[in-house]
């Protein structure tokens, strides 16, 4: 499944969580089901979330976040 279909269903499902955490809880499950994503698809899709979500400073380490939330190995 794509990250974009899986955060936007995320977001639907979850109305009063911020964009990230919804991209969070999508790159968790991906993992879950054996998916992973590149860095590149983990970028596109964070730059649709709202930029209120974080402060411009923060930025790079929220996404550096996200994706060792899609390639932390799943035995720990």
């Amino acid at each position: 499944m794509k990250l974009k279909t899986r955060w936007e269903r995320m977001k639907k499902e979850n109305e009063y969580l911020s964009d990230t955490n919804c991209l969070s809880k999508s790159l968790i499950e991906a993992r879950l089901d054996g998916e992973q994503y590149s860095k590149g698809e983990v970028a596109r899709v964070f730059k649709m979330c709202d930029k209120t979500d974080y402060g411009n400073e923060d930025r790079d380490e929220v996404l550096e976040s996200l994706y060792r939330l899609n390639f932390e190995n799943m035995s720990q």
